[in-house]
């Protein structure tokens, strides 16, 4: 969206607010100053990289530290929604160098950050202050200390704490089979079911994304590894073992499935048995005949990741752990963790270029790649009744875009859809584009169902309505419960070219099965209805674009192509410019 500059100056009010230390941060963890509660105003401008934060794209950012000991049993909170000139990301961590991440944050109070972790009597924890994408700037943190929830609270809650590995098994008609290793972690404060033999454990979708020349896809997808049993191992913090042992994973207990348990077909079930936001599916899960080696695993064209076809193409997977009581806590949407990888070779092992990204979905990495992608939730609540208990679950889609200009008065508009457990689906996608705009290049992209998942392919149909884009599924719930429809762990592209500039506005998310609501919505850059302020095109609307359309309107030369009618009355004059000189002053486009 671009800059509104005022033509006459704005008079702006101060505040008055409690006064900050001005203790620097440590540029190396090993150094970090001990603090106590209190604000604390430091710069991460000069400082070197010193860790990472599991979060935020700022592994390997620039850093300062500090540290604090808890006086006893507390929940510490720190933030920096006080103030930051910068987008802040927050870390809290056990030790230096290999201590475990606490807790993570990049976006809590607009593009400023919130974490909060309990802490045991005596703790020491050390604060990470860097910044999105390695960016710097100054900051005032706020550190203090709270009374902890009572326990439990919070419920099982299950995520993965490390994308561990991959493998690859064969190609098979131009189809590339893989499987995704997972180490997950219970970051609750009750132990999550992982029984053997019951509809109570965790399923495990994997996935495959490609980042290409600005286009976030995804590529393909797996059935579901079900769970058996697990370990309790240590790793992400100090693990309680369960009362039930192996048929439970403890609080701040880890468990690891390898690629090769992952990928191991007869353990494979199809993502159509499972509802994701409740976390239901039946015993013993649906397993009809297989055969090959691409079988139920994670499939990929081979066109999508071979390097002659795909120059300077970057690729993520992420793994995603869906179970009853953690989906029953309303705990989902936070169980996605992904990680980058370098070029896949057309055919074998695949290596990993960074590090795992916990608790973010495959479309994070959209924008923790290319900082001009917003993304946006969509969370509508779903009702239900368990065990004769009523239930409301957060549901969500995320809504990536991305717009480009392209010079010559037109904008290109990307727009990627990540279902994270909605059982309800997406049906439709709905973009306002105003009645007199030329539309071109419209564009849609899925992912193939595969191994005998009853689901049909068949791409969204897309209509231009009196004043919007309209991408459909090919049927309605009613006609078909098996047409293709934006279920969970799944993410939809949708592409097109215009003539007129972003504005944040609402686009709308159709729910495929029937129910209230009947659709979601996000706020992203959507087409700017009827006209381009910006009419110089250097990314600013103020007095100069005044000053071209003047030119332009007295003869001059139009090296934008601009349409110099901005009223649209069918004539180029003053009545234009008054026009143009109001939209820029704040007013709205005519």
């Amino acid at each position: 969206m671009h800059p509104i500059r005022p033509l006459v100056g704005l008079l702006a009010a101060a505040t008055l607010a409690p006064l900050a230390l001005a203790q620097p941060g440590a540029d190396i963890c090993a150094n970090a100053p001990l603090i106590t509660p209190g604000l604390y105003s430091g710069t991460t401008v000069g400082s070197t990289p010193d860790g990472n934060s599991g979060c935020g794209a700022a592994d390997g950012a620039p850093d300062v530290w500090y540290k604090i000991v808890a006086p006893s049993a507390r929940l510490l909170v720190v933030d920096t929604c006080t103030a930051a000139n910068y987008d802040s990301v927050l870390a809290l961590h056990s030790g230096c160098a290999g201590g475990v991440v606490r807790a993570c944050n990049d976006d809590s109070c607009g593009l400023q950050s919130r974490v909060e972790y309990s802490a045991a009597a005596g703790e020491t924890i050390y604060i990470r202050v860097s910044g999105f994408a390695g960016g710097v700037g100054t900051y005032t943190m706020s550190v203090a200390f709270q009374d902890p929830p009572p326990p439990p609270t919070n419920g099982p809650d299950v995520s993965v704490f490390q994308v561990l590995d991959i493998d690859y098994y064969a190609t098979v008609n131009g189809i590339n089979a893989y499987a995704v290793g997972t180490d997950s972690c219970n970051v609750g404060d009750a132990p999550v079911s992982w029984y053997s033999g019951t509809p109570f454990h965790p399923v495990i979708a994997q996935n495959m994304f490609r980042l290409k020349a600005g286009r976030f896809e995804q590529i393909g997808m797996s059935w579901l590894k079900h769970g058996f049993a697990s370990t309790n191992s240590p790793g992400c913090g100090t693990c309680v073992q369960p009362p039930d042992g192996g048929a439970q994973l403890g609080i701040a207990c880890t468990d690891a499935y390898g690629a090769g348990l992952n990928g191991s077909q007869g353990l494979l079930g199809p993502r159509s048995d499972v509802n994701a936001a409740t976390g239901v599916f039946p015993w013993p899960f649906t397993s009809p005949s297989y055969s090959g080696d691409i079988a139920r695993r994670l499939q990929v064209r081979q066109t999508d990741v071979n390097p002659a076809n795909n120059a300077g193409a970057v690729y993520f997977v992420d793994t995603h752990y869906v179970t009853q009581d953690d989906a029953q806590w309303n705990n989902g949407l936070n169980n996605l963790s992904y990680r980058r990888l370098a070029t896949p070779p057309a055919t074998g092992v695949p290596n990993f270029a960074g590090s795992t990204q916990r608790f973010l979905p495959g479309i994070h990495a959209w924008r923790d790649t290319d900082s001009s992608v917003t993304l946006a939730n969509a969370d509508y609540i779903e009702s239900y009744t368990i065990n004769s208990q009523p239930r409301d679950i957060t549901c969500r889609f995320i809504v990536g875009s991305k717009v480009t200009s392209n010079q010559d008065g037109t904008y290109t508009y990307e727009y990627a859809v990540h279902n994270i457990n909605s059982h309800r689906s997406g049906g439709s996608f709905s973009v306002p584009v105003a009645p007199g705009l030329n539309v071109t290049n419209i564009g849609f992209h899925d992912v193939d169902y595969h191994s005998g998942e009853p689901y049909d392919n068949t791409d969204w149909t897309v209509v231009r309505t009196a004043d919007a884009l309209l991408w459909s599924s090919p049927q309605t719930h009613a006609q078909n419960p098996n047409s293709n429809a934006l279920r969970w762990s799944t993410l939809y592209n949708f592409r097109f070219t215009v003539n007129a500039a972003p504005q944040q506005g609402d686009v709308s998310i159709g729910l495929f099965r029937p129910g209230t609501p009947a659709a979601v919505t996000a706020s992203v850059d959507i087409p700017l209805p009827g006209c381009d302020p910006d009419v110089n095109q250097d990314g600013n609307v103020d007095q100069d674009d005044v000053a071209y359309l003047t030119n332009v309107i007295g003869g001059g030369a139009n090296p934008t192509g601009i349409d110099p009618d901005f009223n649209r009355d069918g004539n180029a004059d003053q009545d234009d410019i008054a026009a143009l000189i109001d939209t820029v002053g704040g007013g709205g486009c005519p």
